[in-house]
């Protein structure tokens, strides 16, 4: 960067009135242009104008701050053989003013600065850390914490005292700067004051009537239009809640006779005062009359301010009560007894006997936080049994999983509770509104129902139930698994998957039941699906030695252990997640596992289907009467409650016919007679 010195600038550094100016006052001769075109310091020169090289100006300016004046400048030209007879009258006048008003020197656009790769950072502003160079307009702005630490002193110490102190010379910042700061500070004072007061700049005065205010016992002095107050306004005035113009009026001075500037100036010296000793002065009537309403006044305060600490007590949540009673017991008592204990927890809206269980008793009121609190613990064992191995898990589930998993047991009322109120919501068992109609099936090769519902009225491994499911998975990519369930146990016999839903699948999930062999003769039951229903299947049934049987078409309740499973699995297995056909075989190994050896079922004891098994088989032939029995009767309360709800869907829609209620071979419910109330 080069510094410019224009001579026109000596119109405002010289009184024109005391020197004549003359053409070759603002002229170089040709002469002295060539001489300073080959001085090396010199960058440009013409008849008017000299620019110095960037270096040359930064060294002047550090030897100028040494003695900021013309003549160091001058002194310091002729070091480098630029005479006073080589250049114009006021060139160190005008360099002079420069360093003066502009500060630190500096390349003269963006454009210069960025072009000049010779250039190392000398500026002592930018090295503090306390400006830096603006992004939006070529020049330097000032750090924000550095402008509020001279703001936080001002107007008591000035801006350049202030960065002295804080190790920034103000020759380096310049003149110009420091204007625009003190413009800055006084506007943002006079802003605060305005919004803190609630007054509107416009109807305060700027000049104040002296003759009027000096006569008052509280007015210090009044000088060139500023009101200053005496140590003991400042003592009496400073835990006043009031604005400067209530304060005033109290004291007996109208505030429209105060200028801005004095009303600031008093705001910020009372927000910043520290009480000192009292201070005696002789007493008046005056005196007497404002000391009157000044305790007006405060006894307006704190009647004020104990209204707003009820508000605040009666929303406060019972820590904060605690904190204010303790408050009040801490108060000073009064010596002459008006604000006594009892009437301050009255102006708060607070009995006596609350006052002193706060108080006292620090199990008071607390039920509510402890309550929380261990709700909190709660929440966290419950949230760690549902993240048990990734699964999803309703609340049965998690009631079930908990005492396993974690050393607690919480009721289902429980669990449900807290998962409401911490908004865990599950999606276990959700019943699918729009459920997708079954192909249609062949009418060849169908086998009679021969399990008719009765899944749990046999004994383990008698049953065999089959279905397949389509399965979607990674990127857009689709899968069938073909299953097999013992309806007796709940076991997950097999569970394979293949990239088609084709007769292989069926084969292969056939051979798979080996795996948990099935008795001979068992029964081995699935849909009408065209699957079951081809030659090759049949046939490997039959050398299988199992007897095969279906639902009855379009009947899905027929299946319905082997569908829930399904369910189960979609539902509490992220399979979706796998990229390939193998991650998705491992996965549900995974789940196979799991649901066998560590799942519970709510509706067989809350057992695995594992320990069910062992249940049943360790069972003698007398108790296992006795539970076929209880399986039987619990199976014929439900054929009953199934045909009264079928029975109140036909008197109400008046469509169905008592075949319809009765269906094929009469299995579902019975007939009318039969349901007759």
């Amino acid at each position: 960067m080069t510094v410019e010195i224009p001579i026109v600038w000596v119109f405002f550094i010289v009184n024109q009135e005391d020197v004549k100016l003359d053409e070759s006052s603002f002229k170089y001769h040709d002469n002295n242009v060539k001489k300073l075109e080959q001085n090396p310091v010199v960058k440009t020169v013409d008849s008017r104008n000299i620019e110095f090289k960037l270096s040359f100006t930064i060294r002047l300016f550090e030897r100028w701050k040494e003695a900021p004046c013309p003549e160091t400048i001058t002194m310091v030209l002729a070091e480098e053989n630029i005479l006073v007879n080589d250049v114009t009258l006021w060139l160190s006048k005008n360099i002079n003013e420069k360093f003066l008003n502009c500060g630190y020197p500096r390349h003269k656009n963006r454009k210069e600065f960025e072009n000049d790769v010779n250039y190392n950072e000398s500026n002592p502003l930018i090295l503090s850390g306390r400006f830096h160079r603006s992004i939006r307009r070529w020049g330097l702005e000032i750090d924000t914490e550095f402008q509020q630490e001279l703001k936080k002193t001002y107007p008591n110490v000035s801006i350049e005292t202030r960065m002295k102190q804080l190790g920034v010379n103000p020759l380096d910042v310049g003149y110009i700067r420091l204007r625009r700061l003190i413009h800055q500070f006084n506007s943002e004072l006079a802003k605060e004051y305005s919004a803190s007061e609630a007054v509107d700049r416009k109807s305060i005065p700027r000049f104040t009537t002296p003759s009027v205010l000096v006569r008052n016992p509280y007015v210090k002095t009044v000088d060139h239009g500023i009101l200053y107050m005496t140590d003991a306004f400042y003592n009496e005035v400073y835990m006043l809640p009031y604005k400067v113009t209530k304060l005033l009026e109290i004291y007996g001075i109208e505030p429209n006779l105060v200028s801005e500037e004095s009303l600031i100036r008093i705001h910020l010296k009372i927000k910043e005062w520290k009480p000192s000793d009292s201070i005696n002065f002789s007493v008046c009537e005056e005196i007497l009359k404002i000391q009157n309403r000044r305790i007006a006044a405060m006894h307006n305060a704190v009647m004020n301010d104990f209204s707003k600490v009820a508000d605040t007590f009666k929303a406060a949540p019972i820590m904060i009560q605690r904190k204010i009673c303790r408050w009040i017991d801490e108060l000073p008592r009064d010596p002459y007894g008006y604000f006594t204990c009892k009437r301050i927890i009255t102006l708060i809206g607070l009995s006596k006997s609350r006052y002193y269980a706060l108080l006292n008793n620090k199990n008071y009121g607390m039920q509510g936080i402890r309550k929380r609190d261990q709700d909190e613990i709660d929440i966290s064992v419950i949230r760690h049994v549902l993240n048990y191995k990734g699964f999803e898990k309703g609340i049965m589930q998690v009631y079930m999983l908990m005492p396993k998993i974690t050393e607690h047991s919480f009721s289902i009322y429980r669990i449900r509770r807290l998962m409401n109120k911490y908004g865990i919501r599950t999606d276990i068992r959700r019943p699918s509104r729009n459920r997708k109609a079954l192909r249609e099936l062949m009418e060849r090769n169908r086998k009679a129902n021969l399990l008719m519902r009765r899944f749990k009225l046999h004994r383990p491994n008698e049953v065999r139930l089959t279905d397949v499911t389509y399965l979607d998975y990674g990127d857009e990519k689709r899968a069938y698994g073909s299953a097999s369930v013992d309806p007796v146990t709940g076991r997950l016999i097999c569970f394979i998957v293949s990239e088609n839903n084709d007769l292989q699948l069926a084969l292969d999930t056939l051979e798979a039941m080996d795996s948990h062999a099935a008795k001979s003769g068992a029964i081995l039951h699935s849909d009408q699906g065209i699957l079951y229903m081809t030659d090759d299947f049949q046939t490997a049934v039959v050398e299988k030695e199992l007897t095969q049987s279906m639902s009855r078409r379009e009947n899905c309740w027929d299946n319905a252990v082997q569908e829930s499973f399904f369910g189960h699995f979609k539902d509490e297995c992220h399979y979706e997640k796998c990229k390939t056909l193998k991650e998705l075989q491992k996965c549900i190994d995974d789940y196979s596992f799991y649901y066998n050896n560590e799942r519970g079922m709510w509706d067989r004891g809350r057992m695995t289907p594992t320990e069910y098994e062992r249940f049943l088989e360790g069972m003698s032939e007398a108790d296992f009467s006795d539970y076929l029995a209880r399986e039987e009767k619990r199976f014929a309360d439900m054929k009953v409650k199934s045909a009264e709800k079928a029975h109140n869907a036909a008197k109400s829609y008046k469509e169905f016919t008592e075949k319809s209620i009765g269906g094929l071979n009469n299995e579902a419910g019975g007939s009318f007679e039969e349901v007759q109330v």
